[in-house]
């Protein structure tokens, strides 16, 4: 990539690939990936990689979770990628690459990993061995591609934060990848993740709540055209013919 285009132009390009109405929430999570995005992949020290590669499909995947329908998530992610001269294809396989690569590597196993051990997996080597070089720029969607790659190497639940993050600032440390920097985003990440899914929650609350208010509405309505349809309980259809003539006075009275 040569001449970098404005944030506008990223976000003109990618509603020119993708005219859903996107919800606010997820609109916000796409706005700020296309903006990290342009800022990241036209620097000239970027080096496009499986673990940026990772970070991306994970980010992209965990904020997005929960969209309706689902099956337009996929649309969305190909315009992003799409606005930045990225192809989603060639993305999508190049990280199922990299997790069948560190699958089963298990704890033992990543204590082990580093740029000059041929017992780690070929896309981690290569991109430790560029953590060690001169100019290496560190990006968070790389912290967040190699906690992920650290997450499937171990078996660990994406659910238990504490201990995904912990092996991943671990191996950080002995690489020497930026450990405060790295820290801070993968504590920042996992933050984010949590509030999304407390939006979420909320969200599915309010809408259960809204849902069983109109039910009741209904069955309120349907309820009180019944009772009007019907003659009074106290009163037979008998009784309704008969009541005027009953109250009418005799004319031999009095």
């Amino acid at each position: 990539m040569s001449e970098r285009p404005t944030i506008s132009d990223t976000k003109r390009s990618f509603h020119a690939c993708c005219d859903r109405v996107i919800a606010p929430a997820y609109r916000q999570v796409v706005d700020e990936l296309l903006v990290e995005l342009n800022l990241l992949l036209f620097q000239k020290r970027f080096h496009q990689d499986a673990v940026f590669a990772t970070g991306l499909c994970q980010t992209f995947d965990s904020f997005m979770q929960g969209y309706r329908p689902e099956t337009q998530k996929e649309e969305i992610f190909q315009a992003v990628c799409s606005a930045l001269a990225l192809d989603a294809a060639t993305i999508r396989a190049e990280v199922a690459q990299a997790h069948a690569s560190v699958a089963g590597q298990l704890r033992e196993g990543v204590r082990q990993w580093s740029g000059s051990n041929p017992q780690t997996p070929v896309v981690v080597r290569q991109f430790l061995e560029r953590v060690q070089q001169p100019g290496f720029h560190y990006n968070r969607l790389q912290a967040v591609g190699l906690m992920t790659l650290v997450e499937v190497a171990v078996g660990i639940d994406p659910e238990d934060a504490a201990t995904a993050a912990k092996a991943a600032k671990q191996l950080a440390a002995d690489v020497g990848l930026a450990h405060e920097r790295f820290g801070k985003d993968v504590d920042l990440y996992r933050a984010n993740l949590e509030k999304m899914a407390q939006g979420l929650e909320a969200m599915e609350e309010a809408v259960a709540a809204e849902q069983r208010r109109r039910q009741r509405q209904r069955q309120e309505k349907e309820q009180g055209s019944g009772a009007t349809s019907t003659a009074s309980p106290s009163q037979s259809p008998d009784d309704a013919d008969n009541g005027p003539m009953q109250a009418t006075p005799s004319r031999s009275s009095g």
